[in-house]
């Protein structure tokens, strides 16, 4: 695709996002659009009139909310304005006292991005309509609808339960146990597991082409120009992170990146949670569940894999053991029903090693980040650097390119 037809596809995009954002503004003043501030949100009415107009099978009835408070408790999100809310309910209650609420942030910029990727429309689609089949615990969903350029999301308060553990960003930085990886790994073997055998069809009604990441004419569009735009601006912050054949490996990716995409969406494709670093699991019992799927997709199962390892863990204890959690991984997929073939496996490790180094990539390159999270993504550019010399992915781009019957 030539670049003057590639900057007029990404030109309508903006566009129509920014007609979504322009059409929400409006639409504020006769209230014809959804509420997204706190302020508004956290008030008993307008939260019981929309919790009660996309209200999902877990709320017990029509909610009467008489009073709302919102909780001092930290939850960091990088697109998102997350509250807790403590609830007083006239009547029987509906809903739990607590629950967690799902905001965009107030950025229009912000709004304009994610209208354009779907990220919040998918996470809304994927807790209404695929959820209640996915084989993983999830956070209990009340009510959620998207609107043009807006969404929310109403969920249990995980940390009202003191049953459940949650990841923070130290913990991501010092690494998950022996015994939390292999939990991790068996969930992933049991999402993978469960839809791999589906047709194209079957999955289409499942989770819609149109949210993915990759292939979506929207976000596939988008993500390609993403990753191409953000080396440059992630070198320049991070100056010496990113070694000469690093980054040449990057550029030649981008440049063979139609011929990689029938690579990593080919064979058998599982349902994938997308952003599948620690801090998105939660632990009860001797379970992991997953929260924030505003990435799920169709693919190979063993991205989530490599995408977990690289990101969980310290580069120097990965490397030790990186054959070996890949191996536990492909010998889960056996016992859920779904077997891999253990070389083709490792082959396709290799080559999403990519996708870990590109994501840290686009959040550096264009985050803006506070004290904590700057901290974190360069630990995680470090990792995800690491990887793909380990694996030696630049090899197997060569080898894979070289095989290729079109270059």
């Amino acid at each position: 695709m030539s670049r003057a037809v590639t900057a007029v596809q990404l030109a309508a995009l903006a566009a129509r996002g920014g007609a979504r954002v322009l059409r929400d503004i409006l639409g504020d003043v006769p209230g014809w659009s959804m509420p997204y501030r706190a302020q508004l949100v956290a008030q008993p009415q307008q939260l019981s009139r929309m919790i009660n107009a996309a209200a999902l099978p877990a709320c017990q009835g029509p909610v009467n909310i008489r009073t709302v408070t919102v909780q001092d408790v930290p939850s960091v999100s990088s697109n998102c304005h997350n509250l807790v809310l403590s609830l007083e309910q006239v009547g029987a209650p509906m809903l739990p006292h607590s629950v967690f609420v799902k905001l965009p942030m107030e950025s229009l910029a912000t709004h304009w991005f994610f209208s354009v990727i779907n990220s919040w429309r998918l996470e809304s689609h994927f807790f209404r309509h695929v959820a209640p089949h996915v084989p993983l615990q999830t956070p209990v969903t009340y009510a959620t609808a998207w609107q043009g350029s807006r969404f929310f999301l109403v969920q249990e308060n995980l940390n009202a339960n003191d049953q459940v553990t949650l990841f923070t960003n130290p913990d991501m930085l010092q690494g998950p146990s022996q015994n939390q990886v292999a939990l991790c790994l068996d969930a992933f073997a049991r999402l993978h597991a469960k839809h791999v055998h589906l047709s194209p069809a079957e999955r289409e009604a499942i989770l819609p082409l149109e949210y993915h990441l990759f292939l979506s004419p929207s976000m596939g569009l988008a993500s390609r120009s993403l990753n191409a735009l953000a080396l440059s601006p992630c070198m320049k912050k991070r100056p010496g992170r990113i070694p000469a054949e690093v980054a040449a490996a990057y550029e030649q990716s981008i440049e063979h990146w139609d011929v990689l995409l029938e690579h990593w969406f080919s064979g058998p494709l599982s349902l994938l949670h997308g952003d599948s670093h620690l801090g998105n699991f939660y632990q009860i019992g001797d379970e992991m569940g997953m929260l924030d799927w505003q990435a799920a997709h169709w693919g190979k199962g063993i991205r989530d894999v490599q995408y977990f390892l690289i990101d969980a863990m310290p580069a120097s204890e990965l490397a030790a053991q990186e054959r070996d959690w890949v191996d536990y991984y492909v010998q889960r997929r056996a016992v859920h029903g779904a077997p891999l073939e253990r070389e083709a496996a490792w082959q396709d490790y290799r080559s999403l090693t990519f996708h870990t180094l590109f994501t840290i990539v686009v959040s550096i390159g264009f985050g803006a980040l506070n004290e904590e999270q700057d901290a974190l993504m360069t630990e995680l550019l470090e990792r995800a650097v690491a990887a793909t010399q380990r694996v030696d992915y630049a090899g197997w781009l060569r080898d894979y390119l070289a095989s290729h019957p079109n270059i």
